[in-house]
């Protein structure tokens, strides 16, 4: 079975904030595909060694890249000029989801629910937002993954503060209204919504130093919803994934609010891949193993 796949490349690493995530997730990934018996290889990929996809010539390529270059539909494009086979979803699906303005509008266009938002202008005026938002309200840049530059802030001290951290890394970054709940994610593989996992982070949100550092972070799985709230998000997921064209595998975050009503996040199309991550512990809660995961993903390269 394994020989339909021909010659695999990985890729990893990349330029975004999230190459170091990337690397391990695409060594993880490699390492499977290898003890599969596929003809896997490596590239770790920076904006110098692009070509050597071309000479490297596979026959279709594993996309373990997380953040710009990698899940903004830049590399999907790449390949598509040279009609290699990816994972994943399309270039234009994937610039959708990594900007979570557009991701937002097309949502609000098929009436998913999902927090109010606006973009902050250089000349945005305090007053103005204090006027549209309520404290405590989220600052985050628009196409950054792994809740980097995500801030919650409680008055307007903390909100220049968390403008001045979001100017350091992007010139695209927006407040939206903060949603007091309870976090879940549902992974997708396919047509397939997955057990949700509950997050329960230490501090007051999913973070940087939750998903990677911490030692209190707790993940559950089954995450204890009944059967038909457990039904509920995992249809949302799945249409809301069908509505932005995601293909193959991703992942939708979501926050239930304190009256259970389902808020859409965002939407991962390249989700972390470390026998750790998310998308893996859904997976095995349902009886997929991570070597099973990986070739799944890898059939969805089969357009």
């Amino acid at each position: 079975m394994v020989r339909k796949y021909g010659k695999v490349l990985v890729l990893m690493g990349g330029w975004s904030n999230e190459r170091e995530i990337s690397l391990i997730s695409g060594k993880s990934v490699l390492d499977s595909l290898i003890s599969s018996g596929v003809d896997a290889h490596e590239l770790i990929l920076d904006k110098k060694n692009i070509e050597l996809i071309k000479e490297i010539s596979p026959d279709r390529v594993f996309i373990a890249l997380h953040g710009e270059g990698g899940e903004d539909g830049e590399i999907q494009s790449y390949l598509d000029r040279f009609s290699i086979p990816y994972t994943g979803s399309s270039s234009s699906s994937s610039e959708i989801c990594m900007n979570k303005r557009k991701t937002k509008l097309k949502l609000l266009e098929n009436k998913f629910q999902t927090p109010k938002y606006l973009k902050i202008e250089n000349n945005s005026e305090i007053k103005f937002i204090e006027k549209n938002f309520s404290y405590p309200f989220v600052v985050k840049p628009s196409s950054e993954g792994s809740s980097i530059g995500v801030f919650i802030v409680d008055n307007k001290y903390e909100f220049y503060d968390a403008v001045e951290e979001n100017r350091k890394i992007s010139e695209d970054f927006i407040v939206e209204q903060y949603i007091d709940g309870e976090e879940y994610t549902v992974g997708i593989i396919n047509d397939l919504a997955l057990p949700s996992i509950k997050l329960k982070p230490p501090g007051k949100f999913y973070d940087y130093d939750a998903k990677y550092k911490s030692s209190e972070m707790q993940y559950i799985c089954p995450s204890g919803l009944d059967i038909e709230k457990e039904k509920e998000i995992k249809e949302i997921s799945i249409n809301c994934f069908k509505t932005l064209e995601c293909r193959g595998w991703g992942r939708v975050d979501i926050i239930l609010d304190r009256k259970y009503n389902p808020w859409i996040i965002e939407i991962n199309t390249v989700p972390g891949m470390t026998k750790h991550s998310l998308l893996p512990m859904a997976a095995k809660e349902f009886g997929i193993d991570f070597s099973e995961l990986v070739l799944k993903i890898l059939d969805s390269s089969f357009k």
